[in-house]
């Protein structure tokens, strides 16, 4: 009964290095008694591989350029207008801008232009197509496309509910959902 007891706290110790242990497989040999030797086998579960991404400022992004918009019935029409927050990042002053979707709002006194694109009210991504599956304000997000001088700064979804989510990167500014306005 003890070298039952001894060889269960054995491989009990051991399962229990090879689980804090960083390696990623383990091969252990206990000699004692009757038991001639016990190997143990651990292989770490390999986790599902993350959708690529697309290079630059956004590398946190899953590559959905070629994905697309939706825009249902119940939706079309009923939206006109989003409100930004924008930040000054040099005089930390914050300021709210209304435009209208559709519109291109240049930034004051910079060359910073943001053109509205679509609007979704309860934004769902399904694989590579972007849908609202309501009207309801579940989970505003806007497209845009943020341009300075002419050239794209980014292209993408601001979320009113997650800001920071894949939010325009900037030196001095940033540019953030705040409320939508019903048409």
């Amino acid at each position: 009964m003890k070298q039952v007891q001894y060889i269960f706290l054995t491989l009990t110790f051991i399962f229990l290095i090879s689980c804090n242990n960083s390696e990623p497989s383990y091969s252990v040999e206990e000699s004692s008694g009757p038991v001639s030797s016990v190997q143990i086998e651990i292989t770490p579960i390999q986790s599902p591989m993350p959708p690529p991404l697309r290079g630059g400022a956004h590398d946190d992004i899953p590559d959905l350029s070629g994905g697309k918009v939706i825009v249902p019935d119940m939706v079309k029409g009923k939206w006109k207008g989003v409100v930004f927050m924008l930040e000054d990042k040099v005089s930390h002053a914050i300021t709210e801008h209304t435009v209208n979707i559709g519109d291109e709002w240049a930034i004051p006194n910079s060359d910073i232009k943001v053109k509205t694109d679509i609007f979704l009210p309860d934004l769902i991504i399904q694989g590579t197509i972007f849908t609202s599956v309501s009207n309801e304000l579940k989970n505003p997000a806007i497209h845009v496309i943020i341009s300075e001088k002419g050239k794209e700064l980014f292209t993408g979804w601001l979320f009113s509910l997650f800001p920071g989510m894949h939010s325009f990167q900037h030196d001095q500014f940033a540019v953030t959902l705040k409320d939508v306005i019903p048409s």
